[in-house]
């Protein structure tokens, strides 16, 4: 993803909490976590991986 892709992502996940009554912090650290990832591993993150960490993100919640 690019930093758009982030920023725009950052931004509908914040959003979607906002107007669902969920959590912010998790949706910001959600975030957080892929690009610290995507930073680390110096590849690009995938749509596909995006959908696998949110499924472990929820399960450890």
């Amino acid at each position: 993803m690019t930093a758009e892709q982030f920023l725009s992502l950052a931004d509908a996940l914040r959003s979607y909490a906002q107007h669902s009554g969920r959590d912010l912090n998790a949706s910001n650290l959600f975030v957080h976590t892929m690009l610290m990832r995507s930073v680390h591993a110096g590849e690009p993150i995938t749509p596909r991986d995006i959908v696998h960490h949110a499924q472990q993100f929820n399960e450890a919640a």
